[in-house]
């Protein structure tokens, strides 16, 4: 499953929710989560969009700008 949205929410005082809508489908899936799944999260997703190499189904353009 590709993920066409994915966004958290907390609805009350220490709950989280991860949120995901995959491509092709109109009804965003629920799943409560804890403090420490929320931690690692955040923790891997930082390190995985610092890294500058590695596979991603994204590319990655690159534009230079002329003076």
């Amino acid at each position: 499953m590709i993920a066409k949205i994915a966004f958290l929410t907390t609805p009350g005082p220490n709950r989280f929710v991860l949120n995901i809508q995959a491509f092709g489908c109109d009804d965003v899936q629920q799943f409560e989560i804890s403090k420490h799944h929320l931690a690692n999260i955040v923790i891997d997703g930082c390190a995985l969009a610092l890294r500058e190499t590695g596979t991603s189904r994204v590319p990655v353009t690159t534009n230079k700008e002329s003076a």
